[in-house]
């Protein structure tokens, strides 16, 4: 008769089981409201990547004597010293594009679209929201609305040139910061 007394209060009783479900309850309203902020984090991140691996593209380009396209891109010429680039622009058309370009008129800058390759979208509501050159350092007043990062054989430096406004602002600067 004893044995039979103890396997009935065997189990969990109710307040147990409420307070072990509310527990679960948090726990899934914590972790739905951070991915949320996690999954954007990652998507900044993978575009953080995508623009420095154009950047990186653009100097093995430059580098490596890639020939420029002609004629659309089906053909390619026999000369083997143009510099190759980016372009970032903030205006209110292009802040969603960074523009790949070979610079065929040799001015270390693009000029569209003849010396267009490619093009990439910035999606899922991300943007170029500033840019900013200068020698050492970026501050409010050497903000600029196009920034063009251009490389030249033999130098695997950078040529930065950065315009407000339309007109040029200066060349060949040290430093360079995109804000995405």
């Amino acid at each position: 008769m004893i044995k039979k007394l103890l396997n009935l209060n065997k189990g969990f009783t109710l307040v147990e089981l409420m307070i072990s479900v509310a527990i679960f309850a948090f726990m899934t309203a914590f972790l739905v409201a951070k991915y949320g902020t996690f999954n954007q984090g990652i998507l900044l991140t993978n575009l953080a990547y995508d623009v420095a691996l154009t950047i990186r593209n653009a100097q093995s380009y430059g580098l490596n004597v890639k020939s420029r396209p002609v004629s659309g891109g089906a053909s390619f010429s026999s000369e083997f010293t143009y510099p190759y680039g980016v372009r970032f622009d903030r205006s209110s058309l292009n802040k969603a594009k960074v523009v790949f370009f070979v610079d065929a008129n040799l001015n270390g800058a693009y000029d569209e679209p003849d010396e267009e390759i490619s093009t990439s979208n910035i999606k899922r509501g991300s943007y170029i929201s500033g840019l900013c050159m200068g020698s050492g350092g970026c501050t409010y007043a050497n903000n600029i609305d196009v920034l063009d990062i251009t490389f030249k054989r033999p130098d695997p430096n950078a040529i930065i040139k950065g315009k407000y406004s339309g007109s040029v602002v200066a060349g060949n600067q040290t430093y360079a910061e995109i804000t995405l």
